[in-house]
């Protein structure tokens, strides 16, 4: 099998990365050596490509941490022994990590040190579409954003010399859509970088206290203003002024990132890439002001074109009103673009045609083209998750009253559709057992609080808030779903699994252990395979009817992974049937359990597994009041 091209040290070679991946090469050229985060789409595959890279390239130091707070900080203390450092995460594993970051911003960087966050707009995979360009102006840093996969590699390669040149953080943001588009990217020299590396014992700008704080301040004021004064030679800046008009106006664009992208398709659409101006920035903030100045100069009127939030628009704004523009001279952007959603390719072509008054025809969809119905997310087949919250909704009905299901965010949130509709709120990582302790101080006594988490999740952020609910003697009972795998990010290890991200073993941190050690006693603490549907409800009723605070573990691994286990093994799965004389064709399994691999025959009237989606977990079997499922068996 040929290595994967994007750790081949052939500078010059030419080929196409994913993003993430092209991303992952920008940091080996730069020279970085250590680098950690917690996975997140969009932003997982940039640490499992260094991972890989990490085989080949020995220097490289790499982790998945508990949190992303901890793994900013693991970064930074790289960046504080004079190591190349970079943290990754998803736009709202940064609020996680913001408590450490908001503060080293201050005391800035000594080996370059850079963080990527990566935004999703749409939410595609995420519970919010934050733009976290605004922690530019509200931590004092610079934000870079790419617009290709090449641009991504090249730029972040840039932001570790420019980290060190001004002893800066930089806040490196990206989209989904460059994370997991793809393109042609051409591999750089990589970077040995000689020098010492160790800790300095500067306690004046390491330790930050309020006394040094106020100094630090003053410099990253300083510090910004430097690079400010910059931002009009950074190179991934440009200005293009065009000397024709259109209508007898001069128009100009400004974009950045991916929209830019997406702008220079619609131009070229159009053909008239060089009738307009246009502003690209590679740095979002501190914006280039001279050259702002320069471009509004020789233009009449101005769209600006980026996603989710005004942040460009209203900066422009305010330059142009200090500048004395007249309100003759117009800044457009959110009365044109949406402020919610990724930006849709068909969307520039309209909006663009709309403003200059070119002429554009709307592609229609034909009538007689099959429209296909939207279709909501589901568990896997065989999934563990599911047989968990069937076990709940059981034990439900059993006791003829209704659980408030406190939830976090993970596979196990698609049970909040049909047919399980297990879920009453989900909002973060770890606010599943926060948001019990307070439902359980009001919600009345017949009806049980469940806070329901999965396991990397409760690694992530449930230990505080179970200590809290401990402490404060709530009446919940929290439920890690333990599949030994952080699946919904792409299946990466966890304490849990005491697998390493260089796939090296590691300690394995024992769930049970962790959860006596916060305090639970070892009577309240319950273990059930996850697919022994009895027990799981036997115990499950068992523990919601106890009281005070109490931890039910579902455990069994991820379908997919242990399929792939199986495959590894050569282990054939259990096969499972249904005997037609025995089916009723009562629904139950299709609607109340609801795995994909039961299918019904409408003709037959008769239930059916489908063999090639089934992973034979064999919950089905007990899920059938007919005791029409069975395993076959040799």
């Amino acid at each position: 099998m040929n290595n994967p091209f994007f750790i081949e040290n052939r500078p010059g070679k030419k080929g196409i990365l994913l993003g993430n991946e092209a991303i992952a090469r920008g940091i080996l050229e730069a020279g970085v050596i250590i680098g950690a985060g917690y996975p997140g789409t969009p932003s997982s595959e940039i640490l499992t490509t260094l991972a890989d890279m990490q085989r080949y390239y020995t220097h490289l130091k790499l982790e998945w941490s508990v949190n992303e707070k901890v793994g900013f900080e693991v970064a930074y203390g790289g960046s504080m022994s004079n190591v190349r450092s970079v943290a990754c995460m998803k736009h709202v594993g940064v609020n996680v990590a913001s408590d450490a970051f908001m503060t080293a911003c201050y005391a800035g960087a000594r080996g370059g040190m850079v963080l990527v966050s990566a935004d999703d707009p749409n939410c595609y995979s995420s519970q919010n579409e934050q733009d976290n360009r605004f922690f530019g102006p509200h931590a004092l840093v610079p934000v870079f954003e790419p617009s290709t996969p090449q641009e991504a590699k090249d730029l972040i390669k840039y932001a570790f010399d420019f980290s060190e040149l001004y002893q800066t953080l930089v806040l490196f943001r990206t989209t989904t859509r460059l994370n997991h588009g793809r393109g042609d990217v051409v591999l750089g020299e990589i970077k040995k970088i000689n020098r010492e590396y160790g800790f300095d014992w500067d306690r004046s700008r390491w330790v930050c206290l309020p006394s040094h704080s106020r100094v630090l301040r003053i410099r990253l004021l300083e510090r910004m203003e430097d690079i400010s004064d910059f931002a009009d030679e950074f190179p991934f800046n440009s200005l293009k002024i065009a000397k024709e008009r259109i209508n007898g106006i001069r128009y100009g664009l400004v974009a950045a990132g991916v929209p830019y992208a997406h702008l220079m398709d619609a131009l070229n659409y159009f053909g008239i890439k060089d009738e307009v101006s246009i502003l690209k920035l590679g740095m979002v903030y501190p914006v280039p002001r001279k050259l702002i100045s320069k471009f509004f100069n020789s233009v009449d009127e101005v769209l600006v074109i980026e996603e989710l939030e005004p942040f460009l628009e209203d900066i422009l704004k305010k330059i142009a009103y200090e500048e004395g523009l007249s309100g003759e001279f117009k800044i457009h952007g959110k009365d044109y673009f949406p402020q919610n959603g990724e930006l849709p390719a068909e969307l520039y072509l309209e909006n663009i045609a709309k403003w200059i008054g070119l002429s554009y025809e709307k592609v229609s969809i034909p009538h007689d083209l099959m429209i296909i119905p939207p279709r909501l997310p589901i568990l896997c087949p065989g999934c563990s998750h599911r047989a968990t919250f069937y076990a709940i909704k059981q034990v439900e009905k059993k006791m003829k009253t209704k659980f408030v299901n406190s939830s976090d965010i993970g596979c196990y949130t698609l049970a909040v559709y049909k047919p399980l509709e297990g879920l009453d709120t989900e909002v973060c990582m770890g606010g599943s057992i926060g948001l019990a302790n307070g439902i359980s101080k009001i919600q009345s006594k017949d009806n049980p609080v469940l806070a329901i988490l999965g396991d990397s999740t409760f690694f992530h952020s449930g230990i505080p808030a179970l200590i809290n609910a401990v402490y404060n003697e709530n009446n919940i009972l929290i439920i890690i779903l333990d599949n030994r795998s952080t699946s919904m990010t792409g299946f990466q290890d966890n304490p849990g699994t005491g697998v390493k991200i260089t796939k090296e073993p590691g300690i394995r941190v024992i769930l049970e252990d962790l959860v006596k050690g916060c305090g639970v006693p070892g009577e309240n603490i319950w273990v059930e395979d996850s697919n022994n549907l009895t027990k799981l409800i036997e115990k499950l009723e068992e523990a919601i009817n106890a009281k005070g605070v109490r931890v039910f573990i579902s455990r069994h691994t991820c379908s997919l992974v242990e399929t792939k286990q199986f495959k590894a093994q050569k282990i054939q799965p259990p096969l499972v049937k249904i005997n037609q004389d025995k089916c009723v064709g009562c629904l139950i399994c299709v609607n109340k359990f609801g795995c994909p691999a039961l299918i019904f025959d409408e003709e037959h009237k008769k239930a059916n597994i489908d063999q090639t989606f089934c992973r034979g977990c064999k919950v089905c079997i007990d899920v059938c009041p007919q005791e029409a499922i069975y395993e076959e068996r040799d």
